[in-house]
């Protein structure tokens, strides 16, 4: 990111700075380009905004207005293949979807490359496409991005997606787990109409953890744009492998939908088992918007459609739980509960507000502490 646009200070310049800069870009015409037998070259990229307010308590948490991801996107692709590359140049700088994939086998996928792990239904879905500013407290127990294979296929009603991973290759800093996985994810929806769908699911990940590295979990109150924690195991020593555990819920009728997940993590450790623990629910309703639809080939629900002319307004709330604390660690436990609007205008244009009320009961240091964070998103995808 160009630095005089990272240091400007006034947010509605910043805004208009960043929408310019993408306007005149190439990217402001994403799409797909014909070259030769059969391959398109196809480009585009996504500009997401943010400013955050913190009302804090013991843990200072300053206020911020950044680039919360800018990314740019190149593919080429043919009938049977795909190549892509994703470069973030916002606050996480670096590459994210990098991989190959082939589509050659009736309704299979193999991608070999940095790809989102199959775990949780929250991660797997496209961060253009939230209802919520940022994912769940829960995620941080789960593997996120790593580098790969994997293997998907399904059916009408059911999908089974695993593979082999190393490490991303940019670390987010969601958890710090350096080894190699197995990782499998089984989602089912026994109903699945029009209008009317059940989905449950769940997923596994073995992680052997590589031999003198230290582990670590923690989690952000409420927004990337904050490098601080109130919950944080620090690091922990002697930690041979990892399971975790993750089960899955959901449920659309029309224009409602409720989901909901639960994730365990147990550590094998020289001083023995260590288990952490997290779970969110979330609600959501859309007006002005076509009914939620279920996508079984890859077990998630698709991105909310406006129907009406100014666009879709979707409501949601959330509760989310992380439990850092057990035997000899002390990372404190923290609770999220959040309210947000999301409006989308059309596929390009997207203003999400969310409010957020924060306990960590006890922090990381065994006290207790309440915070409340406002977070703004101007969302453009092109």
């Amino acid at each position: 990111m160009n630095p005089s646009i990272r240091s400007t200070k006034n947010p509605a310049i910043r805004n208009l700075i960043a929408i310019a800069a993408l306007c005149l870009s190439p990217l402001a015409m994403a799409g797909e380009i014909e070259l030769w037998e059969d391959w398109e070259l196809g480009y585009g990229g996504m500009l997401h905004t943010d400013t955050v307010s913190f009302s804090d308590d013991l843990t200072p948490l300053d206020n911020s207005t950044d680039f919360r991801r800018a990314r740019a996107r190149l593919q080429l692709a043919n009938d049977d293949w795909r190549i892509r590359a994703d470069y973030d140049f916002g606050i996480a700088e670096g590459f994210r979807s990098t991989f190959v994939e082939y589509s050659g086998f009736r309704k299979q996928r193999i991608v070999v490359g940095n790809q989102v792990a199959p775990f949780s239904m929250e991660d797997l879905k496209s961060s253009r496409s939230m209802g919520l500013i940022e994912r769940s407290i829960a995620s941080a127990l789960s593997p996120g991005m790593l580098t790969g294979a994997s293997w998907r296929t399904w059916r009408d009603n059911w999908s089974l997606h695993a593979g082999v991973f190393g490490d991303a290759l940019d670390d987010l800093d969601r958890r710090r787990l350096p080894g190699r996985s197995v990782i499998s994810r089984f989602t089912y929806a026994p109903i699945n109409q029009d209008g009317f769908t059940v989905h449950v699911g769940a997923a596994v990940e073995f992680r052997n953890i590589d031999s003198d590295e230290r582990v670590r979990l923690r989690a952000r109150p409420g927004s990337r744009l904050t490098d601080r924690r109130l919950v944080d195991t620090r690091s922990i020593d002697g930690v041979d492998s990892s399971n975790t555990f993750g089960l899955e819920f959901g449920l659309s009728y029309d224009r409602l939908r409720v989901q909901a997940e639960m994730i365990r993590t147990s550590l094998d450790a020289i001083d023995g088992s260590l288990d952490f623990g997290s779970q969110y629910i979330m609600a959501s309703y859309v007006i002005g918007g076509r009914p939620y639809a279920y996508s079984h080939s890859r077990g998630n629900f698709k991105t909310v459609r406006p129907e009406a002319s100014w666009g879709s307004l979707e409501l949601l709330a959330r509760v989310a739980t992380l439990d850092l604390n057990d035997g000899t660690v002390t990372g404190g436990k923290q609770r999220e509960t959040t309210a947000g609007i999301a409006w989308t205008y059309n596929k390009h244009v997207r203003v999400m507000l969310s409010l957020s009320d924060i306990k960590a009961e006890p922090n990381r240091d065994g006290l207790d502490e309440s915070v409340t964070v406002g977070s703004l998103r101007l969302q453009l995808t092109f």
